[in-house]
């Protein structure tokens, strides 16, 4: 599974002086160049748990849109619309615990779960450095993207405590594979996250 897993793109001439006279600020040059990696965030993410634990083929085409529609809101927390998007993406992450817990998986694997797209970009940053293009990786927003992620480990958590909580008082138990009810419903929901995010992003 892991000799499938996309590589990371170098960045494009996106980023390169000859596209504009004015250098952009540092950090909207590290939220594009994230921005460009996101195919390879969300693969890289969903082949790790993939490695992990056996997946239906509703479950991972599932989890496929779920981490596409994460990963693109990490480049974003840096941007001008971060405090929006940072609501959106505790949401997401609590409905990605609640969907693990349905999963059957333990608070703990969940945890482990949302954990893996902290290590992907730090093997991003080590693989194909910003620095190279000119892109500035400075200590702020190496923080800020630390703390974006770490309350998406914390609501994803959250969510999983929830999704638990409600299954057990419903008396429904808590199922290995979703019903089909229920996949439709998490869909519908990111569906409206989705929608969310391209209105504040535009």
């Amino acid at each position: 599974m892991r000799d499938s897993v996309a590589r990371p793109v170098e960045i494009r001439s996106a980023l390169s002086p000859a596209r504009t006279s004015r250098r952009p600020p540092d950090t909207d040059r590290l939220a594009e160049w994230l921005e460009l990696q996101q195919g390879y965030l969300a693969t890289y993410w969903l082949a790790e748990i993939m490695h992990r634990v056996t997946l239906s083929e509703e479950v991972e085409h599932l989890l496929g849109r779920f981490l596409e529609l994460l990963t693109a809101m990490i480049p974003r927390s840096l941007g001008q619309h971060r405090v929006a998007v940072c609501g959106l993406w505790k949401r997401a992450a609590e409905l990605f615990g609640a969907l693990g817990a349905r999963r059957g998986l333990a608070a703990g694997e969940v945890v482990e779960e949302f954990q893996i797209v902290r290590e992907a970009v730090i093997r991003l940053l080590f693989q194909v450095p910003a620095s190279r293009k000119g892109v500035t990786v400075s200590l702020s927003d190496s923080i800020r993207l630390n703390r974006f992620i770490d309350s998406g480990v914390t609501h994803a958590s959250i969510g999983h405590t929830d999704g638990l909580f409600f299954s057990l008082f419903q008396g429904s138990g808590v199922p290995k594979v979703p019903p089909a009810q229920l996949m439709l419903e998490v869909e519908e929901q990111l569906l409206a996250i989705d929608q969310e995010l391209r209105v504040e992003i535009h």
